[in-house]
């Protein structure tokens, strides 16, 4: 019976695996308003990339499964060697000999922390659902919204681990590697062959992390809800999901705390200024209701007045 389970759940992940490595053959630029760090990747590095990140993020699946770790696994610790092993390879295509990655700079990379925080979603719920549908971590985020989880659902959170994780690894490429010639010719897009352009495009997109981390991640959490990547063979769209993130509310520290401030005091101006807006137009109402009524009913009344003379 056991071999049958588990012949079912690799025969789920093949399915699943496959889809993902389908639809990167396609289309996969990027129609959100946001950046991704993979915008400035010509067409072919990206797909290169990408078909990377999914061998890795499965390889890495199956070995969990065949070992039964997947109930006492550290996230942080696999995402991060996720990023690591990545990188190596992805720079490796580029050198043709095999590149190492430090530890620490990858520790010290902004986009990694900001993904670290948020391996519940992105690593812990895909996987523990390909190994049970009805997962208690699953129930705890995403029920009543979503009920069950089917394969879609399962391989949407995967597109989002896949794009999180590659664009972790061009966040690393593009503050550490962007000066060496040989990278901007092998993997961007013309137009960010100068470093002018690869610097103006990496001012923008530490700018969207930080607001990322300190503004809109504090905020979804408040509104329970997650923005993810969904892969489409028409593109890749964000979009925006029910979750229940009570636990990381507690968590939020500094700054974050002030852009929830900044929420209840918008919520309560904006709930003050629709009732002064609802009271003076009650006013005018009233006003035009019953004195200018009465102006007309005094003109009514001297016209028929008139008219009886």
């Amino acid at each position: 019976m056991e071999s049958v389970d588990r012949k079912k759940l690799i025969h789920r992940f093949s399915n699943v695996f496959a889809r993902l490595q389908y639809k990167i053959n396609f289309d996969i630029n990027n129609t959100s308003s946001f950046l991704l760090a993979t915008d400035l990747l010509r067409d072919n590095s990206k797909r290169r990339l990408f078909k990377i990140v999914s061998a890795n993020v499965e390889n890495t699946f199956l070995e969990l499964l065949a070992n039964e770790s997947h109930m006492t696994l550290n996230s942080k610790s696999i995402v991060f060697l996720l990023v690591k092993q990545t990188t190596q390879e992805f720079l490796t295509a580029c050198y043709g000999y095999d590149a190492n990655i430090k530890s620490s700079i990858l520790k010290e990379s902004f986009y990694t922390k900001l993904l670290l925080s948020d391996e519940t979603i992105l690593l812990n719920v895909p996987l523990q659902l390909l190994f049970k549908e009805n997962s208690k971590l699953f129930r705890s985020i995403f029920v009543p919204i979503y009920t069950k989880a089917y394969d879609s659902f399962i391989e949407a959170l995967l597109d989002n681990l896949i794009v999180e994780i590659s664009n972790a690894v061009m966040f690393l490429v593009i503050n550490e590697f962007s000066f060496i010639y040989e990278i901007r010719k092998n993997f961007y897009r013309s137009n960010f062959l100068s470093l002018r352009n690869v610097e103006r495009f990496r001012n923008n997109l530490s700018w969207q992390s930080r607001i990322k981390n300190f503004v809109r991640r504090p905020a979804d959490i408040y509104n329970s809800q997650q923005g993810i990547w969904i892969i489409r063979t028409t593109g890749i769209y964000y979009r925006t999901i029910y979750a229940n993130r009570s636990a990381e509310l507690l968590k939020l520290r500094q700054f974050s705390l002030i852009t929830l401030i900044g929420i209840e005091i918008r919520d309560f101006v904006v709930s003050r200024a629709d009732e002064a807006i609802y009271f003076f137009g009650s006013s005018i109402r009233y006003s035009l209701t019953s004195v200018l009524g009465q102006v007309i009913g005094l003109v009514w009344r001297g016209i028929i007045e008139g008219l009886k003379k």
